[in-house]
């Protein structure tokens, strides 16, 4: 596992957008086939009337995610390099220490409870670059990828320019209203402590279960939709 991550990120500094497409093609890819997966065994229960089908993996439906992740990876990878350069977070200080004096009794010095004071104004500047990110983020970035992902799949599937609307005007809220449950604390992370080079794969981690959601959004909540 430490040879795999030392050999990715070689690649990613050297080929970053290719190393990230890539990495988004594989958990793209692993995420809808864990959907489809979900929805054969788990979400469809066989019945006596209605005995479960024994179907295949669509591996089209599949081929579409990947397409569209990996086109949308370089955008990605951009968005984290606009956001850490307009709102940058210094570096933090090396923790201080402390001295003790013989009886035992901890003695703190001038220079470090300037030290003090500086890690916390560090500190609270840091919070406020990140919440910076964060809103960005959720109101700029993240309702245009789901946009995109469901006017994508709408015209990768066939469909014409008012399938796409309707699509995005039926799963676009809801989606978006779920995905605020949980993405903002991966995101806040993402925003304070991981380097930059690693915050797309990072997100695309919690991605893997998030785009098995969206795979089971984009086919089975819109058939049960239209079948209402």
């Amino acid at each position: 596992m430490a040879t795999f991550f030392r050999f990715w990120t070689r690649q990613a500094e050297a080929r970053p957008f290719v190393t990230v497409a890539a990495t988004e093609a594989c958990l793209s890819a692993c995420g809808d086939l864990l959907a489809q997966t979900i929805g054969k065994h788990v979400l469809v229960k066989p019945t006596k009337d209605a005995p479960q089908e024994s179907k295949g993996y669509d591996l089209m439906r599949t081929a579409r995610f990947v397409l569209f992740a990996t086109c949308v990876s370089p955008i990605g990878v951009r968005w984290h390099r606009f956001l850490d350069k307009r709102f940058p977070i210094r570096s933090q200080t090396a923790w201080f220490k402390t001295r003790r004096k013989p009886n035992g009794a901890f003695h703190l010095s001038a220079s470090t409870l300037a030290a003090r004071a500086k890690r916390r104004s560090e500190h609270r500047q840091t919070a406020r670059q990140v919440g910076k990110r964060l809103v960005c983020d959720v109101l700029f970035y993240e309702p245009l990828m789901y946009a995109a992902f469901f006017s994508s799949m709408a015209l990768m599937e066939g469909g014409s320019i008012e399938d796409a609307k309707y699509r995005v005007s039926v799963l676009l809220l809801p989606t978006y209203l779920a995905g605020l449950t949980i993405s903002p604390i991966v995101q806040s992370i993402n925003f304070a402590f991981i380097p930059l080079i690693y915050r797309v794969p990072f997100g695309s981690c919690f991605d893997l279960f998030w785009d098995s959601y969206l795979s089971w959004v984009n086919t089975e909540k819109l058939a049960m939709i239209e079948d209402q």
